[in-house]
This record gives C-alpha cells, structure tokens and sequence, in this order.
C-alpha cells in the first residue's frame, strides 16, 4: 500500500500529495531497516554457532519465523503510519508468538535478546498503550524464559548484564523510531492543513463570488427593469424623454457588465457616493422620492464607507422589489465617540411580510456576512408605520 490510497490523505492532484509520498516512504524506509535487522540474526546466530561447535540447523530453521515476524511487524507498523492505529489483536500477539520462536531457535542468548529489543522498538509504537506495557512485561521475562533452552553457557551477571545492554539497544532504537513516527505525524497533520485551508479558501471564493453577483446583479436588474418599464411607458407620450430612458438603459446595462467584470477579477470595491447616486436615480425613475442625509460626514476612504455602499445597494434594491413607496431615506450619522457609523435605508410602504412581493431578501444574509466581517451588525424589520427599516451599525 501506498500513501495514494491513505484514507482521506492527499493523493497526486491534491494539496502535498507529493510531500506526504516522500514522507511515507521515508519514514517506512527507515523503520523497515531496523524491522529487517531481527530475522538477520538467525544467519550470525549460524555463524556463532558453527564456530562454538554446535549444529547450524535451528538457527537455519529459525530464519522462517524470524522473516514472518518482520513481516507481521510490518504489516503492523504501515497500519500505524496509514492511520489505522488498532491493530487486529490475534495479528498483533501472533507476531509475539513468532518472535518467541524464533528466539527459542536461536542458540546464542546474545543474538536473541537483541533481536527481542529491536522487535520491541517498533512493535511498543504500533500497539495501544496498555498493551504495551504488557508487551514489554513478556519480553523481559521471556529472557529468561528461554535460558533452559540456550546451548551456551550462561552466567547470571554476564547474562544480566547483557539484558542490560539490550535494553538500553532498544531505548535507543525506540527513540529512533519515535523520532521518525512524530515526524510522520506532523507531516501529515501539515498537509491536512494545507488541504484544509485550500479549500476554505475555495469555499471562501465561492462565497464571495456569489454574493457579489447577487448583489451586482440584483441591483442592476431592478434599476434596468424599472428604466425599461419608464421607457415603454413614455415612448408615446414623450418620445424625447423615452430615447434618454433608453440611452440610460443602455450606460446602466455598460456599467452592469463592468461590475461584472471586476467581481469576477476579484477586485470589485463599491464607492459610497456612486452607490448613493445609482440608487437616488432608480428610486426616482420608479416613482419613489429618495432623501439622503448626512452623505457628506462619511469619509469615503475608510473601511465603513465600502460596507455603506453595499448596505445602501442591498436596501435600496429591496426597496424597488419589495414596496410601493413614496419616500424612501438614505441616512448616515456618525456616532459622537466617533467609532461607529449608522446607515440607515427605510421606506414607508413595505409589502406586508408572507405577500408573495415580501421583503425575505436572501441578499440580507449577503450583506449581514459582509457587515459581520469588518465588526459591524445589521438588523432588518418592518416598522410600526407599515414601512421597513434597514439598519447597518459600521466601525470606522
């Protein structure tokens, strides 16, 4: 298996596919060398022997189980790396079993207990941790265990003194495969990461993009739908007034289509008084009288003016879909601290809401996100008169 088909991993067209292969292999690379280090023991167990006098033959035999412990172990530890930490219990202690035989083959004590500390420093880190423990308890007494069965002789300081060293073998392998596990670890979790935010970041894009064309478009469509319905009622009566609706239509379908373009670029920012003189204009061509107060006291260049313009087109838009007023005001007022500006945009005849012409206006939840991202609230709700208010609270 290779870290392509990891569950949820990174694969080749993916955020650092190519970064976490290398660390797969890497990390398998190294562990695997210390994992192919126990059945070796077997053949220099052969040469031992054969020199000591003995028969070969039991360390030859012991070279099968010792290759179907790395194996197991092997198996074990990619299970660790690719995330499936709980390994199945009769493959975990199976792999003991083997080990323990092929120990049991194994003539020289030397060669077993090495063998035993550097199955051990892989197998602790792919079990869960009470089991370890456990594990670690059957292989110290398994060293003596197995001295019955041992053709050399054995003294208890020489041979407790090679426990010693085998243990101390085995801390250090052990810290060494830990090393090579927690940078594993972090590797992947660093490249989760990066996924993760990639795709906010496209999630984010989406949002942006969305939102921008709902209220780019919105607004354009109900200016041009009211212009063009001015037009066609006016081409009889005033052909001159007609042709200069018309020609309207036609700047305002240009400036649509610019708009269009800059939010697809990325690089759509509304201008307050552009926004507040679009708005006066539609309003008026539909037969609403639009009054603006306190326009002058917004400085354009800080970032409340931006988020203004987008209330003031969101309102005034919602304004033309969803009422038949006669007046509506666009009001701006600084607060006395100096930290937050109001906008307002009211009316003062909203359709009632559940009319099929009510005011839900999905680009509310747009403009709230907008709002909400710079620090301010907006609330939206009818008023006692049978209007609508539209209220922006914007920090400076």
């Amino acid at each position: 298996m290779t870290p392509d088909s990891v569950p949820g991993e990174a694969t080749d067209g993916e955020v650092g596919g190519r970064r976490l292969r290398i660390a797969w292999w890497v990390t398998m690379g190294l562990v695997g060398f210390i994992i192919l280090l126990v059945p070796l023991m077997a053949p220099l167990d052969a040469m031992s022997a054969h020199y000591a006098g003995f028969s070969v033959w039991p360390s030859a035999v012991a070279l099968l189980p010792g290759t179907v412990s790395c194996v197991l172990l092997g198996l074990l530890f990619r299970d660790r790396v690719d995330g499936r930490s709980n390994a199945a219990p009769w493959l975990y202690w199976g792999s003991l079993a083997v080990l323990a035989l092929f120990c049991a083959l194994l003539l020289n004590p030397v060669f077993r207990v090495l063998a035993m500390a550097m199955w051990w420093s892989v197998a602790v880190f792919v079990a869960r941790p009470g089991r370890g423990v456990v594990l670690t308890a059957v292989l110290l007494a398994l060293h003596w265990c197995l001295v019955p069965v041992t053709r050399f002789e054995i003294h208890v300081l020489p041979y407790a003194l090679t426990q010693a060293f085998a243990v101390v073998y085995g801390l250090l392998l052990g810290a060494s495969v830990l090393l090579s596990v927690w940078m594993w670890d972090i590797t992947r979790d660093a490249v989760r990461t990066q996924r993760a935010r990639a795709l906010l970041a496209v999630a984010d894009e989406r949002l942006r993009f969305s939102r921008d064309m709902h209220d780019l478009l919105g607004h354009s469509l109900s200016a041009l739908s009211v212009k063009a319905e001015l037009a066609a009622r006016l081409a009889e009566r005033a052909p001159e007034r007609a042709e200069s609706e018309i020609a309207e239509v036609r700047e305002l379908a240009r400036q649509s289509l610019q708009q269009v373009r800059s939010a697809v670029r990325g690089d759509r920012d509304a201008d307050l008084a552009e926004e507040v003189a679009s708005a006066c204009t539609a309003l008026r061509a539909d037969g609403t009288e639009a009054v603006v107060t306190g326009l002058g006291l917004v400085d354009p260049r800080s970032r409340a003016a931006a988020a203004a313009a987008w209330v003031v087109r969101e309102g005034a838009t919602n304004v033309l879909r969803h009422s038949e007023a006669a007046e509506c005001r666009l009001g701006f007022t600084p607060t006395s601290d100096g930290r937050t500006l109001v906008v307002e945009v009211s009316n003062d005849r909203a359709h009632p809401v559940g009319d099929p012409g009510s005011f839900p206006g999905s680009g509310l939840v747009g403009l709230s996100e907008r709002v909400a991202g710079i620090g301010g609230s907006l609330t939206a709700a009818p008023t006692t008169d049978g209007g609508f208010l539209l209220r922006a609270v914007l920090p400076l």
